[in-house]
């Protein structure tokens, strides 16, 4: 019994030696952050397990962004209660980590230019903006910072003689880091002699009813005998030698015919007027400019989510110098094009910009827009939805559709100012539909977000949220029709697609999705058809080239989100993924990809 008992004791303290030699926890790993400035550390000097996550908390300076972390593992930043959370995934070695930061505050300095402030003083104004939200910040409207007796404020220039760089009032600007500075830009009023007016005491103003004077240039006063010119009537201006024409900023309405057959060539007018329709520049010729002034907040923030139009050109400005590839659609290209997908595939061979919007709004309006930001080099990749007459320009007058597209031209007004007015009908019919909508005032530095919290736009401005489930009932009308084809006029496209060739711009076309369940009675069998003739159509213009097969973008009812052209997310990442098979096909071919 002694001997069995010793040899348990034995085994014993045998299994305990055996357990204190086992191999001591590996050492806990030092992370640091390196303090160079713009930001504090809560603590600092991380101790972590091997394999585990560094999290620190920073304090950054106002306006101050994390751009990147010198980090070779995976790195996550979050904001939370008022502080940026920084997280080094995966720690293996001691590390100083160093941080760059980017400032989102921009300053304008205002230069009154021969104006002064309310008070009397000439000074400059100085407004520092927060660009987190939007790239480019709007300008002040400047009816709130300056003055000039007999002077109408038309907006701001980079130079005093108004040589440089023309900003709107409201629109926005691109701001160095180190600021610029903006000078206000006068208008003298014409003599109120060189008007006939009458006094309207119902509308609170003076009605100009007749002009007289020789200047070609013209700049209604403000107020005539003390009070505000808040009208202009019919025939006023009828057949008028102007070319130019400054309309003041408490004018609310220009009657119909008001400046039939006139001269005018450029219109500058504030957006608070509340009646004006194109039947008052019945037979101007030569109008080709519209410049509008912001001098009410925006509403399109509150209103719809193609408020983000402004931030989508600002994208393709801010890419400026390098090599694009701009996808141009109906929503079918916004909502469809993944963007992690998109950029993982181009890497830095192309920047991809997706300028896609709505079906229903004016693509010949964002076609000319987009053309003046486009350069020798780039490609468009566009896929026009064959049931949009808008996307086809066989339809292209502007209308009250055209809300959703003004929602976000008046969070930079200038961008109009692009468009030739003598190529488009319905502007200021379509202007005043959307201006009677302003009900509500947001902020420039807003941003649209949906009922859930949800915004449009991600790096490349695609729609970045996931969609996993099909409404119940899906809406917009689907067609393949082959009489849609033939018996169309497609010289507008022909011509628009002519413009991008010639400025030296690749110009591919491929195509939207098309829900085959959605289509009536008897054209499920028209895919080859519509294929053929679609091909026929882009063959026979200058410039364009059909890269694709209609087959290869037809879906089912199931693939859909909440429309016939939003597609769930990972039927959108199988579009995605036969868009940039059919370009890389197409470049490899061209021998683009072996430059």
């Amino acid at each position: 019994m002694k001997k069995a008992v010793s040899l348990l004791l034995a085994l014993l303290a045998l299994s305990l030696s055996a357990c204190g030699n086992s191999s001591p926890p590996e050492p806990k790993i030092q992370v640091s952050l390196i303090e160079s400035g713009g930001f504090t550390v809560e603590k600092n000097g991380l101790w972590v397990e091997p394999g585990w996550s560094a999290i620190f908390v920073l304090h950054l300076e106002d306006g101050a962004e994390v751009d990147a972390v010198d980090y070779d593992g995976p790195v996550r930043v979050w904001k939370e209660g008022g502080a940026t959370c920084l997280e080094l995934a995966g720690i293996r070695y001691p590390a100083r980590v160093g941080i760059t930061l980017t400032n989102n505050y921009r300053s304008i300095l205002y230069d009154p230019n021969g104006g002064r402030q309310e008070d009397g003083a000439a000074e400059r104004v100085k407004i520092t903006y927060d660009t987190t939200v939007h790239a480019r910040p709007n300008t002040s409207i400047g009816t709130d910072l300056f003055e000039r007796d007999g002077c109408t404020l038309t907006g701001w220039n980079t130079a005093p003689d108004g040589s440089g760089g023309r900003v709107g009032l409201g629109s926005r600007a691109t701001v160095p880091a180190e600021g610029i500075t903006l000078y206000a830009q006068w208008s003298p009023w014409n003599d109120p002699g060189d008007f006939s007016c009458l006094e309207r005491p119902e509308d609170g103003g003076v009605v100009i009813t007749g002009w007289h004077g020789a200047s070609e240039n013209v700049a209604v006063p403000e107020e005539i005998g003390g009070k505000p010119v808040v009208s202009i009537a019919a025939g006023a201006f009828a057949d008028a030698g102007i070319r130019s024409l400054v309309l003041p900023k408490a004018l609310k309405t220009i009657e119909d015919g008001a400046f039939t057959g006139s001269a005018l060539e450029t219109l500058l007018l504030f957006d608070n007027i509340e009646s004006v329709s194109d039947a008052a520049f019945s037979g101007c010729e030569d109008l080709r400019t519209l410049y509008i002034n912001a001098i009410e907040p925006p509403y399109g923030y509150l209103y719809r989510r193609e408020s983000v139009y402004a931030d989508k050109v600002d994208l393709l400005i801010a890419a400026q110098g390098r090599e694009k590839i701009v996808f141009y659609g109906g929503c079918s290209m916004w909502y469809n094009l993944d963007g992690e997908m998109t950029l993982g595939a181009l890497g830095d061979s192309y920047v991809p910009v997706n300028m896609g919007l709505n079906g229903s709004s004016s693509s010949l309006v964002q076609m000319k827009i987009m053309e003046t930001f486009l350069e020798e080099g780039d490609i468009l990749f566009h896929t026009p939805e064959l049931s949009s007459t808008q996307q086809l320009m066989t339809y292209d007058v502007m209308s009250k559709n055209d809300n959703k597209l003004w929602s976000g031209l008046e969070n930079n007004y200038d961008l109009f100012a692009l468009v030739d007015l003598r190529e488009i009908d319905g502007v200021f019919d379509s202007l005043c539909s959307y201006l009677a909508l302003k009900t509500k005032s947001a902020d420039y530095r807003a941003q649209y977000r949906d009922s859930e919290g949800r915004v449009y736009l991600d790096a490349i401005g695609s729609i970045p949220y996931e969609r996993a489930a099909t409404a119940e009932q899906l809406v917009d009308k689907v067609y393949l029709d082959p009489n849609r084809l033939t018996s169309s006029d497609f010289s507008r496209l022909a011509s628009v697609y002519r413009e991008y060739a010639e400025k030296g711009v690749r110009v591919l076309v491929s195509y939207a999705c098309v829900n085959i369940d959605a289509l009536p009675a008897g054209q499920k069998n028209n895919i080859d058809e519509v294929d053929r003739l679609f091909h026929e159509i882009i063959g026979g213009m200058e410039g364009p080239v059909l890269i694709s097969s209609l087959s290869d973008y037809i879906f089912q009812n199931h693939d859909f989100y909440d429309t016939n052209y939003h597609l769930l997310s990972v039927p959108a990442r199988r579009n995605t993924a036969q868009w940039l098979f059919d370009l890389e096909a197409y470049l490899a071919a061209d021998g683009s990809r072996d430059r």
